[in-house]
């Protein structure tokens, strides 16, 4: 389905589904091409859980206090959230991934953990990053930062 959606302009929301195996697979892709752009936000209080986030499917998104980068893949999709579904999508990721890792990693992901619900609390500040090649990433926020992505940032997305 196509729709006109104020500050994307023409959206497209695909739904794939198959129901044998399951698989389900839902998009939504803006069809109109912006500025490559990049916004920071600087997390310090509980209320800032609330700010409307949204990630295209080509976003990447990095929380350089705990050194936690969120690169798109060649599934991923894009999403409406706020700052705190954001770090539970962080948080989820770093829970799978101590299954898989050695002692030492797991350690260091139990530390990632703790952080992340600090800064969920609004205990400690942290800089949420989202770079978008095609400009359709954003953070809704009169304090969150916008430019436009320079070509060293882009070349390494």
């Amino acid at each position: 389905m196509i729709q006109n959606i104020p500050h994307f302009g023409e959206t497209m929301e695909t739904l794939v589904s198959c129901n044998q195996c399951k698989f389900k697979h839902a998009d939504v892709m803006h069809l109109g091409e912006k500025e490559p752009v990049k916004y920071e936000f600087t997390i310090k209080s509980e209320d800032d859980m609330m700010v409307r986030v949204i990630r295209s499917s080509m976003g990447t998104i990095v929380l350089p206090e705990l050194g936690i980068t969120v690169r798109p893949g060649p599934s991923s999709e894009g999403y409406v959230s706020n700052v705190e579904g954001v770090l539970n999508r962080m948080e989820d990721a770093v829970r799978i991934s101590i299954k898989k890792v050695d002692p030492l990693r797991q350690r260091n992901a139990k530390i990632k953990l703790k952080k992340l619900e600090a800064i969920k609390q609004g205990k400690t500040p942290a800089k949420l990053i989202i770079m978008d090649p095609c400009g359709h990433s954003a953070i809704f926020d009169k304090r969150a930062k916008k430019r436009k992505l320079t070509k060293e940032e882009m070349a390494g997305l």
